[in-house]
């Protein structure tokens, strides 16, 4: 995932961006497949495995560190 990718999939857990925002920021490869589509996130959105969610913000802080190059 690049960097924008974490924190865009942080934002929309957290409620704070809509799907369509991190649908034109993220690349369909790049997001999870229960967010793959508009109607894939209807149909779970809060079910994402928290262990998704854990990630990104691991590798966000790492970069942050300066632990993670890309």
């Amino acid at each position: 995932m690049v960097k924008g990718d974490d924190l865009f999939l942080i934002r929309l857990e957290a409620n704070e961006i809509s799907w369509w925002e991190y649908a034109r920021n993220v690349s369909p490869v790049s997001r999870p497949p229960q967010y793959l589509t508009y109607w894939s996130f209807l149909k779970n959105r809060g079910k994402l495995p928290r262990r998704l969610v854990k990630e990104a913000e691991w590798r966000m802080e790492a970069r942050r560190k300066g632990l993670l190059d890309t």
